[in-house]
């Protein structure tokens, strides 16, 4: 297997809002990419790196499949470039793919997130960082057993807008003693000090990265930065979109009709998030991030609410994507449902989550609620409908986002892909 081609393999699988951050990111800093999932895991030779988004490293390895593990193990035994971030970076872990020998540490800070301060170490992908301000959004911690492995940065301390929990972070310095008993968890961010954050590790002729440093945030120009650099380090090639193509379609062969069926799902959503705003369940960070209030499943609503603004963005911006490729293959799934009855399941699901809010936010005034406990059965009941029993996605949720997921994964194929 040679690796002479600069070109980056995105592997899309599970990975949701996290994987629109990154292609955004890549697209930002020019690095060219194609999107694949573990069905192309057999053609990873013609890529000189994988980048793995964040998500539920557990989900991904599902989706990988024992198959598509080897695959991606061969690839960087053979001279590829692992490159995961956040849930990417701990699918790379023994308890995912085994490609480094590292585990996820179970006692730990577990709701970390937003912008910190890192103490970073002699690297080139350090370049031009001056002062290493970056962002988590609710990682896990690492725990080295190789010695050979090379610490890149570590957690040094919070800065202000940091959240641990749905606690602001500046507000509480002194009281998270009272905090954590009332909460049952750790959330001083105190206990992150000197938690390794970002790794590079050998594989036989191959490099692992374990980042748990959202690079790929939005607008985070120092994040971005490093994102340059390893494009410079390892000389990948930049991004070619298609936008010749733009002149040789015709946007009035774009279906109307469609186009507004996605819009309605939009305001849909959206008025989901303007509910939870209202009655204080969401508080919106940033314009790419909110924070959910501790008891309800604030980032699965986040998820699907971006998720849906895409494609929205996407079909409005970019209606020369519909008209280049056959419409049927983009906007109807791949089980054939027609895009109105994904319509009228997402109306379904945001009826029912809004009445569980209603009752979360009551129960919230009353008694503990967590994402996975309370004593209210009939709370119990929807929870269980909605999203399952698990804390990674499950349920009538999960069944609903992989179809959004389905949709942008097209789009976005057609449009980036070489």
């Amino acid at each position: 297997m040679k690796k002479n081609t600069g070109l980056s393999g995105v592997l899309w699988d599970e990975s949701y809002l996290w994987g629109i951050w990154l292609i955004d990111a890549l697209t930002r800093t020019n690095i060219g990419f194609e999107l694949i999932k573990a069905k192309d895991l057999e053609q990873l030779d013609k890529y000189r790196i994988l980048f793995v988004p964040g998500g539920w490293a557990s989900n991904k390895i599902k989706a990988i499949g024992e198959e598509g593990s080897k695959l991606i193990k061969e690839f960087v035994k053979e001279g590829g470039i692992y490159f995961g971030i956040c849930g990417g970076a701990g699918l790379a872990t023994k308890e995912g793919l085994g490609l480094v020998d590292v585990r996820r540490k179970k006692d730990r800070v577990p709701s970390f997130s937003g912008p910190f301060l890192a103490r970073i170490f002699d690297h080139p992908l350090w370049k031009g960082i001056t002062t290493p301000n970056f962002f988590l959004w609710w990682p896990s911690e690492l725990e080295l057993e190789d010695k050979n492995i090379k610490v890149l940065a570590t957690f040094l301390a919070p800065l202000p807008n940091a959240f641990s929990s749905d606690i602001p972070v500046q507000d509480f310095k002194d009281l998270w003693d009272e905090l954590e008993s009332l909460y049952e968890i750790k959330l001083n961010p105190k206990e992150m000090e000197n938690s390794p954050l970002f790794l590079e590790a050998k594989l036989e002729k191959g490099t692992v990265y374990l980042s748990l440093i959202h690079f790929d945030t939005p607008k985070d120009k120092s994040g971005h930065k490093v994102l340059k650099n390893l494009k410079e380090y390892y000389q990948l090639s930049e991004n070619k979109q298609r936008n010749s193509y733009k002149k040789l379609v015709n946007n009035e062969t774009v279906d109307q009709e469609k186009i507004k069926i996605i819009d309605e799902m939009y305001k849909e959503i959206k008025k989901l998030i303007s509910f939870c705003e209202r009655n204080f369940l969401l508080i919106k960070r940033y314009n790419f991030m909110y924070q959910w209030r501790r008891g309800i499943r604030g980032f699965e609503y986040i998820n699907l609410y971006f998720m849906i603004k895409r494609l929205q963005k996407e079909t409005i911006e970019n209606q020369w994507l519909l008209s280049f490729i056959d419409i049927k293959k983009l906007i109807e799934l791949r089980n054939e449902i027609k895009l109105i009855e994904l319509r009228n399941e997402i109306k379904i699901f945001i009826k029912k989550a809004t009445e569980l809010l209603k009752k979360e936010r009551i129960l919230l005034q009353k008694s503990k609620l967590t994402y996975n406990y309370t004593e209210d059965e009939e709370i119990s009941s929807i929870r269980k409908e909605l999203f399952g029993s698990r804390k990674s996605y499950d349920g009538f949720y999960k069944q609903l986002i992989d179809k959004f997921d389905d949709q942008l994964y097209t789009l976005f194929k057609v449009k980036f892909n070489n």
